[in-house]
């Protein structure tokens, strides 16, 4: 596609003569191939304008950057280059992204389980659906690796022309609060958003709550979406309700969609649901009262989207579990292990007063906390691990540059129940599973389906499921 057309769209000024037939796009140096256009984006540690030299000499035929650069190389000067980077990637991949019926998911909590129920339930009613996040991207049965919850631009728009070309009706995506400041989704108008809920997560990025919230917030705006659903029981999604019209959904608060008669056990929840003047019965595998909430999101977008309620209700019964989160395994003599996602204070709250309530014997957490990240949340997660754990063992989750041992002790140093350090993860949940007995309950939080751990910038492959069914295999 020559440049000219990927610009289509974008203010530029052009410094250079030329219109190239453009082979491929890139914002990294390690991607560039010949005959690319390389975009200068400036990150929080990185600043792209200082390796414009290295992409042109690895092929790249013209830059895209934000003031005029010292070469003979083709530029193109904008004033921003993350929108305009957006742009090129939607016209390069066919802008395929209007092709697709495209839901998005955004909250602090929940984004995972509800693209996936709500997949599941789009499925049962017969459409060819797609889930982009956390877990990675799957499609026509295929599971492929990202590295981010929400992919970058380019790679985002690729995925969407690869689904357009398998005939994918919907997409459903998780949009990170680090996309929407990043301005990922530029360009890309969601059939319907879904609010899950607000607490305290990235402030390492976002500095303070009120900047955190404001990012949320800024997506549910026309200009980016269509259709609504939020929750009524969360106040910043009260307040989304007041900006769009919205479809709500709460078991606390008048709504839409209402969960009555919450029946929460060990290995599964019920509820009647009610919801724009149906009702329905909710039987479903997925236990908590978190997952209530995520069936309810699930099932009043699916509503929006011209679903059923009867292949609403027969869809959530018929998910068994969403890889990594309140993944439960049962060995021999009844203890239970179950590897959860939960990497937040609110999170771990969800999963260990779940936990807590429907344990016959001793709740024994392994958690650690990700270095690089927000600090702030470290003592606030070790006081949720203390309110409800008997036993805690502290180890390592994603260290990244950190010293593993000086995480550790910002968050032993708010512990109050019983510990043991052991930075060694698989060696922690050998330990956790050996004080463990038939009645006790395990829980590994943090990584959920992650297959990898991140230290000193390089990504050992690592899975706590895995750990976890090898050591039983050995018992």
């Amino acid at each position: 596609m020559y440049l000219q057309q990927i610009l289509n769209g974008a203010c530029y000024k052009i410094i250079g003569e030329g219109n190239p037939d453009i082979q491929s796009l890139s914002c990294d140096t390690s991607t560039i191939k010949q005959g690319c256009l390389f975009f200068c984006l400036k990150g929080t540690k990185y600043d792209g304008h200082n390796f414009f030299r290295k992409a042109i000499g690895d092929g790249a035929v013209a830059i895209v950057c934000d003031h005029p650069l010292e070469t003979k190389a083709l530029q193109i000067v904008v004033e921003d280059v993350r929108t305009v980077m957006c742009i090129a990637s939607k016209n390069f991949f066919d802008r395929c992204c209007d092709k697709l019926k495209i839901v998005s998911v955004v909250g602090t909590n929940g984004k995972t389980s509800t693209s996936y129920i709500l997949e599941a339930i789009l499925s049962k009613a017969g459409y060819n659906t797609a889930v982009i996040g956390t877990n990675g991207v799957f499609f026509n049965g295929q599971r492929h690796a990202t590295s981010l919850t929400t992919p970058d631009p380019i790679e985002l728009h690729y995925w969407f022309r690869q689904m357009y070309l398998n005939k994918v009706d919907i997409a459903v995506m998780e949009v990170s609060a680090h996309a929407i400041a990043l301005r990922k989704m530029y360009g890309i108008t969601s059939e319907v958003a879904v609010f899950t809920n607000f607490s305290q997560d990235h402030l390492d990025f976002f500095r303070t709550m009120e900047n955190y919230r404001d990012t949320k917030r800024s997506f549910f705006a026309s200009e980016f979406v269509k259709n609504v659903v939020t929750n009524a029981d969360d106040e910043l999604g009260r307040e989304i309700a007041e900006m769009l019209p919205s479809a709500t959904y709460a078991i606390n608060s008048k709504a839409d969609a209402i969960a009555s008669d919450v029946n929460i056990e060990k290995d599964g929840s019920s509820y009647k649901l009610q919801i724009f003047g149906q009702n329905a019965m909710i039987k479903t595998r997925l236990a908590g009262i978190f997952n209530v909430y995520n069936t309810l999101a699930s099932a009043t977008c699916a509503s929006i989207l011209g679903v059923d309620i009867d292949t609403v209700a027969n869809a959530i019964g018929e998910v068994e579990c969403v890889s990594g989160r309140n993944e439960t395994l049962i060995r021999s003599d009844g203890a239970r292990i179950v590897v959860d996602f939960a990497h937040t204070p609110d999170g771990i709250n969800n999963i260990l007063s779940f936990l807590k309530k429907t344990c016959e014997g001793n709740l024994i957490v392994v958690f650690g906390c990700g270095g690089n990240r927000d600090k702030f949340k470290r003592p606030l997660m070790a006081k949720k691990v203390s309110l409800y754990a008997d036993f805690a063992v502290l180890t390592n989750d994603n260290p990244r540059f950190e010293d593993p041992k000086l995480i550790a002790r910002d968050v032993s140093e708010a512990l109050s129940c019983r510990y043991k350090i052991i930075l060694n993860r698989s060696q922690a949940t050998e330990y956790a599973l050996s004080i463990a007995t038939g009645k006790d309950t395990v829980a590994i939080l943090g990584k959920g389906a992650e297959e990898y751990q991140e230290i000193r910038g390089r990504k050992f492959p690592y899975s706590d499921i895995e750990v976890v069914r090898n050591l039983l295999r050995v018992d």
